[in-house]
C-alpha cells in the first residue's frame, strides 16, 4: 500500500516545527513549501502570489496539507484542500491566537492579517492547538473551528543521568527587537541578577547589535551569547542550576520543557502556558525581582534531587517526541476530509 502525501508548509524551521517534520516523515511522503516571510505587505503578498500559483497546480499531488500557524501563509492551502476535497491540519501555535495592541504583537492586531488568519481557523478540517491555553484561547476566538488539544514536545536523552549544576540562572530566547525583548521579560531578568551577584545570569539568543543600546548598564554577573543552533543550548541546559523564563505571553515553553529534562529548576511567571509546563505553584513567580531573587536562595538550598527528577518525569510523561508522535499521527489517522 503506497503512503500518502504530505503538503507542509511552514514559516521558519524551528526546533517544534522540524519535530512534527520528523513525525510526519515515519509514515508520509512529506513535501516541503517554506512560506518565507516579509516586512511589508508587498512582499508578503508577493509570497501568497507564489503559493497560490503552487498550489493551483499541485494541490492534487497531496492527500493532507499540514500548516505551522493560522496566519498569511496557511488561508489558501487550507482553502484550496476544502475545495478539493483534502484533508487540512493547522498547527495553533500561540502567535495566530493573540492580540495585544500594546506591543502590536499577534494575528488579529491587523484587521487584513486576522481576517486570513480566523478564516484558516473555519476552514481547515481541525486546528491541532499546543497548550491548555492556546486551546482556550481558540475556543473563545473561533467556537465553531474543529481543535483538538496535542502538547508540543522536546526531545529526552533517555537513560541519561541528570548532570551536576554550576551556580548558572539561563534563559534562552531569540531577541532581535525591543519587542521581544520586554516580551520575553528580560529587563526583568536584569533585574534578578542585580540582587544575585553571587550568581552568573546567562542570556542566549541575543542580537547584541540591535539591543545594545538597551545593554548599557547590565551588571558583571550577566554573560551574553547570539543565537546559535539549537543543539548547541545542550552544553547550556546541562550546567545551569536554573532555567527562568519571565515572558509576558508564552503558547507553550519549548525552552523550559528542554531545560527541566535537563535537570534545570525551573521560574517562571503566569504567562499563558508556563503554569502548564512546571505543574507546581512553587516555580511560579510575581514579576518582582527581590522576590524572584529570594526563591532562587531558597530554591537553591531546599531543592532536592528527588524535586529535580519529579520534574524530569513530568516532562518525560506530557511533552516527549514520543507522545506528540503517537498522539498526532493517531489525530490524522481518524481525519476524514
Amino acid at each position: 500500500m503506497s503512503r500518502k502525501s504530505v503538503l507542509f508548509i511552514f514559516q521558519h524551521f524551528s526546533s517544534f516545527v522540524k519535530a512534527d517534520f520528523q513525525i510526519l516523515q515515519t509514515e508520509y511522503n512529506v513535501k516541503c513549501l517554506n512560506f518565507k516571510p516579509s516586512k511589508g505587505l508587498s512582499k508578503t503578498f508577493l509570497q501568497i502570489f507564489k503559493q497560490f500559483f503552487y498550489l493551483l497546480f499541485n494541490i492534487w499531488k497531496y492527500d493532507i496539507v499540514f500548516v505551522w500557524f493560522a496566519d498569511y501563509s496557511s488561508f489558501f492551502p487550507v482553502l484550496f484542500a476544502k475545495l478539493t476535497g483534502k484533508i487540512s491540519v493547522i498547527v495553533i501555535g500561540g502567535y495566530d491566537v493573540c492580540r495585544v495592541k500594546k506591543t502590536n504583537y499577534g494575528a488579529f492586531v491587523s484587521k487584513l492579517r486576522g481576517f486570513f488568519t480566523i478564516n484558516s481557523m473555519r476552514f481547515s478540517t481541525i486546528n491541532l492547538t499546543v497548550s491548555e491555553h492556546v486551546d482556550r484561547k481558540l475556543k473563545y476566538i473561533s467556537p465553531k473551528s474543529k481543535r483538538k488539544l496535542i502538547y508540543n514536545c522536546v526531545n529526552i536523552e533517555k537513560g541519561k543521568s541528570l548532570p551536576a549544576k554550576k551556580n548558572e540562572v539561563l534563559t534562552v530566547a531569540f531577541l532581535d527587537n525591543e519587542r521581544t525583548f520586554y516580551l520575553k521579560g528580560i529587563d526583568l531578568f536584569i533585574e534578578v541578577a542585580r540582587e544575585l551577584p553571587q550568581f552568573k545570569f546567562i542570556i542566549v539568543g541575543l542580537n547584541y547589535s540591535k539591543l545594545s543600546h538597551l545593554l548599557k548598564s547590565i551588571p558583571d554577573n550577566i554573560e551574553t551569547h547570539e543565537k546559535i543552533p539549537h543543539h548547541q543550548l545542550n552544553s547550556f541546559y546541562e550546567r545551569a542550576k536554573f532555567y527562568c523564563q519571565f515572558s509576558q505571553f508564552e503558547s507553550f515553553g519549548v525552552g523550559v520543557a528542554e531545560a527541566i529534562s535537563f535537570g534545570c529548576i525551573p521560574l517562571v511567571t503566569n504567562g499563558g502556558a508556563l503554569p502548564e509546563i512546571v505543574g507546581d505553584s512553587k516555580y511560579i513567580v510575581k514579576r518582582d525581582s527581590h522576590i524572584i531573587g529570594n526563591m532562587i536562595v531558597e530554591l537553591e538550598i531546599n531543592h532536592t534531587t528527588n524535586d529535580r527528577q519529579l520534574l524530569h518525569t513530568r516532562i518525560n510523561n506530557n511533552f516527549s517526541f514520543d507522545i506528540r508522535k503517537r498522539k498526532l499521527l493517531s489525530a490524522l489517522k481518524e481525519l476524514k476530509s
